[in-house]
């Protein structure tokens, strides 16, 4: 079994007449993970989410946001938790 990553891995075949010695690597294409690259996570930064993607390709927030898509503001510090609100990061109204 080939796991896709950046190290090369060395395969041997023996014959009676021949041996053979080859490397292979498996990456996935941009923005898939997981051992079949079948998990996609493609950076955002718009109205749909604010996050990177790990080696994993688990979701991570930028700083001030969070929530499952990111795509809640962290209010400014001290900003009351149910008469305030904030659209960006660091505000409160």
């Amino acid at each position: 079994m080939l796991n896709p990553g950046e190290q090369w891995q060395t395969y041997r075949h023996h014959g009676r007449t021949l041996s053979l010695e080859y490397r292979l690597r498996y990456r996935c294409d941009s923005n898939y993970y997981g051992p079949f690259c079948n998990k996609l996570c493609r950076p955002r930064d718009d109205f749909f989410g604010h996050f990177d993607c790990d080696v994993s390709g688990i979701k991570v927030c930028k700083e001030g946001w969070t929530g499952l898509e990111c795509r809640e503001a962290v209010c400014r510090q001290g900003c009351h938790q149910i008469h305030g609100s904030c659209a960006e990061p660091g505000e409160c109204k």
